[in-house]
């Protein structure tokens, strides 16, 4: 029995061979694969437009390589500068497709990424590289050569300077812009007070005001200042406004907003929310504040003391300018690692232009000089820095005294009486005690009392 089985295995054995070798096809692949063709487009001198960013651009289409054998076929667009030779080239993989398109947003992208100016024509060209495995060199099409210009994606802000400001350049408001032509900020804008546009914060600058915009659309809120100088006049009541000017369009807009807020919050506050570090607005993105930092200290800045709140690391500043004290915390929550010896120091931060400045600085300091100190330098009040723009502090007042605070024991240094803080928060015990001074007046009982002022958010509580 077991002799007749093992003939009979390799029967089958030979059969099973000879019909492996009837299926199987040998392939064979040319030995110099000819270059496909790219199909040139409908023009060949192109303008890009902000404007169509979002459109597509035109569909580059090719052939298929002819490999010898129907081939899977990877498809990559590539396009360089002209005067390039596709070393470093931009490319677009289309996987097995014969065709690919891109946005006009995204070529312009590819364009400014390899170097070319804005607003400038320049010469492209453009092929295709088809790949079939690692180990088969790869087949290039013929090239469409182009001329395009592309068009600019970041503009230069503008700058209001008025009364809000103090007619100081130091302190302009600073609108980002939007697009071409488009700006925006939110800032303080004061009742009855006048201001106008400049081109950079220098007054020999291009400049925008009323007689500008008159023949455009103008907020309600601004009137002509009819002083000669062509600024505006606000007629809201004071406070912070979100300002959007379109300069071709010659549209100013004017609306109410909450004034923008920054926090840090860190080693330094022990991570707890409540001991946040609130930073003063600056408007137009911009905020500064005084605070102790500790060295290899790491935090960053939320926009409210709120875990679940925007916050901002060392990833979003990196392509803007950071501070040489300020380093990657590298621990995954994209803190900042203070790197610099623990201290006082003043720290300025760009939200809109990615700029962060930190600079050593003494301690602020905050006095109450009034009745009960005898109206002596000597016996000025220190309260204590809590940091940032608060201050706390516990003394005697007597009913019907008066006081104000001062920034050092000077009488140049007097500025905080009851009119300065009107537009915040004021404890219901203190009243504007009038006079040339407008100190405040207490009216409570006569004792001992904890008072808390916060200069960034003009508030003076007596609990």
């Amino acid at each position: 029995m077991k002799n007749k089985i093992i003939p009979f295995i390799l029967g089958f054995a030979l059969l099973a061979l000879w019909a492996c070798e009837e299926d199987t096809q040998i392939v064979t692949m040319k030995e110099n694969v000819a270059a496909n063709t790219l199909a040139p487009l409908s023009g060949s001198t192109y303008t890009l437009s902000y404007d169509d960013g979002d459109k597509d651009f035109e569909t580059f289409t090719w052939s298929v390589p002819d490999y010898g054998f129907e081939a899977a076929v990877d498809y990559t667009l590539e396009i360089d500068k002209a005067e390039s030779d596709f070393s470093d080239p931009f490319t677009l993989p289309s996987a097995n497709n014969t065709t690919a398109t891109m946005t006009v947003g995204e070529l312009n992208a590819a364009l400014l990424g390899l170097g070319l100016t804005p607003e400038e024509a320049a010469g492209i060209k453009v092929r295709v590289r088809s790949s079939v495995n690692a180990k088969v060199s790869p087949v290039y099409s013929t090239v469409i050569n182009l001329t395009v210009t592309p068009y600019a994606t970041t503009f230069p802000p503008v700058y209001i300077v008025g009364d809000a400001q103090g007619w100081n350049l130091a302190n302009a408001l600073v609108l980002q812009s939007t697009g071409p032509g488009t700006y925006e900020a939110t800032g303080v804008f004061q009742n009855n007070g006048k201001f106008r546009l400049f081109a950079t914060a220098d007054w020999t600058a291009q400049q925008w005001g009323w007689s500008f915009f008159s023949g455009g659309t103008i907020a309600s809120e601004l009137s002509d200042g009819g002083d000669g100088d062509s600024n505006f006049l606000f007629g809201g009541a004071s406070g912070y406004y979100k300002v959007t000017v379109s300069l071709k369009d010659k549209v100013i807009a004017v609306e109410a907003a909450s004034a923008p807020t920054l926090f840090i919050i860190g080693d330094a506050q022990g991570w707890d929310l409540n001991k946040a570090l609130e930073m003063h607005s600056l408007g137009g993105g911009e905020f500064e504040v005084i605070g102790q930092f500790q060295e290899n200290g790491k935090f960053r800045f939320f926009v409210s003391p709120d875990w679940a709140a925007d916050q901002y690391g060392h990833s979003f500043f990196a392509s803007g300018t950071i501070d040489s004290k300020l380093g990657d915390g590298a621990d995954g929550d994209s803190n900042f690692l203070f790197n610099s010896t623990t201290g006082v120091y003043k720290l300025v931060v760009n939200i809109n232009t990615k700029t962060i400045t930190v600079e050593a600085t003494d301690e602020p300091t905050l006095y109450l000089i009034g009745d009960d100190q005898g109206w002596n330098l000597g016996n000025a009040f220190k309260m204590t820095w809590l940091g940032g723009g608060k201050y706390t502090g516990t003394t005697n007042f007597t009913n019907n005294s008066i006081f104000r605070f001062f920034d050092r024991p000077d009488w140049s240094a007097g500025f905080g009486n009851f009119p300065y803080f009107e537009e915040g928060t004021i404890s219901p015990q203190l009243i504007n005690g009038g006079g040339n001074d407008s100190n405040f007046k207490f009216t409570g009982t006569t004792g001992s009392y904890t008072i808390t002022v916060d200069l960034y958010n003009l508030e003076v509580d007596m609990p």
